[in-house]
C-alpha cells in the first residue's frame, strides 16, 4: 500500500552539514551536487563571505564562505572543506561547508519556529528548527541566504 499524496507533503528531505559550531540542514531539492577539493580562485572587490568563483564544467560558479557570512572564524588552511552547489533561480551558486553529514526525513508537524539569533547568527537565515535525537538542526532558508546578493 503506497503512502497517500498528503502524506508525502508533510515530509522534507534535509541534507546535513556543519558549517562553524552549527548543524545545518538544507532542503534537498535545492542541492545539485557536492564537491570538494575543488580550486577556488579569489575575485576582487567582492563581500568579505565571497570566497570566490569555481569552474564547474565550464560554468563560473560564485562560492559563497558560511562561515563568514554567519560571522564565525574561518577554518584553518590545512582543512578540507566541501562545496554544496544550489540551485538558485537559474544560477548554480556554491556553498562552501565543514562538511556534507547526511540526508535526514524531516516532518513537517516537527519542525519549530527559529529564534531571532540563533548561535549568533541572525534567524532570518532559517526557515525552521528541527530535532534529531542528539542535536538541533537549523535549516537554511536558501532565498533568504543569497537573496541580497544575487537577485
Amino acid at each position: 500500500m503506497q503512502p497517500s499524496p498528503t502524506a508525502n507533503a508533510t515530509k522534507r528531505k534535509l541534507a546535513l552539514f556543519e558549517s562553524g559550531h552549527l548543524l545545518c540542514g538544507l532542503d534537498i531539492i535545492h542541492v545539485q551536487e557536492i564537491n570538494k577539493n575543488i580550486a577556488v580562485t579569489a575575485v576582487h572587490r567582492v563581500p568579505e563571505y565571497v570566497r570566490g568563483v569555481i569552474n564547474l564544467r565550464g560554468e563560473i560558479v560564485t562560492v559563497v564562505d558560511l562561515r563568514t557570512k554567519f560571522g564565525f572564524a574561518p577554518l584553518s588552511q590545512e582543512a578540507e572543506e566541501q562545496i554544496i552547489i544550489v540551485r538558485l533561480g537559474d544560477e548554480n551558486i556554491g556553498l562552501l561547508v565543514d562538511s556534507v553529514s547526511d540526508v535526514v526525513i524531516a516532518d513537517e508537524k516537527d519542525i519549530e519556529p527559529t529564534p531571532p539569533n540563533l548561535a549568533g547568527v541572525p534567524g532570518h537565515f532559517f526557515k525552521g528548527i528541527y530535532k534529531l535525537e542528539q542535536s538541533l538542526v537549523a535549516i537554511l532558508n536558501i532565498e533568504e541566504l543569497l537573496a541580497r546578493e544575487f537577485e
